[in-house]
Formats: C-alpha cells, sequence, structure tokens
C-alpha cells in the first residue's frame, strides 16, 4: 500500500463515518450512500465468513436493520464505521452457524 492509497483510504473511512453520523439524525439519503459505500465489503466479510452467497445474502439485510436502529441518536458511530460494520457482520455470521 502507498502513501497516496493510505491517505485514500483515511478519506473513504471519514467519508463513510460522515455518512453514518448524518443517517443517525435521521437523513435516509446519507444512510443509502452508506449502504452503498459499505455493502459490498460488508458481503465480502460475510462470504469469507460464511462460504455461501445465499448465507451472505440473507444476512446483509439484518447488519443494515441491526445498524440504523443502532445509530438513531447518536452523535458517532462506537468506532470507524466500517469496522463497526464488521463487528455487527462477524455477530451475525456467528449466530449463523
Amino acid at each position: 500500500m502507498t502513501m497516496t492509497e493510505t491517505a485514500s483510504t483515511a478519506s473513504e473511512d471519514a467519508d463513510v463515518d460522515a455518512l453514518l453520523v448524518r443517517a443517525a439524525s435521521g437523513d435516509c439519503d446519507a444512510f443509502v450512500a452508506f449502504y452503498d459505500a459499505t455493502a459490498p465489503r460488508v458481503y465480502a466479510v460475510l462470504l469469507s465468513l460464511t462460504g455461501v452467497a445465499a448465507s451472505a445474502d440473507a444476512l446483509l439485510e439484518g447488519i443494515y436493520v441491526e445498524a440504523w436502529e443502532r445509530m438513531r441518536g447518536r452523535s458517532a458511530p462506537p468506532c470507524p464505521g466500517m469496522q463497526w460494520m464488521s463487528v455487527i457482520a462477524h455477530r451475525h455470521a456467528a449466530g449463523q452457524r
């Protein structure tokens, strides 16, 4: 990873966190943008954990429902947004086994 890639990733993570903060205040468009920015990576985590595309598909929606419900009324996620989503994905995948 180069310095440019590291800076780009940090900027993307900050953008994702900003979307999540806006979504917490009820901004549905921000949540849609947050979903669009993070769903491919969350799906990849789920697929690597479950090994079954159908299971990853089934879990994905529940993860975002939980994120939406848990973010309401918060000023920020408990950790960086993508990291938080990965934690939720791991928990959902573990419950699937």
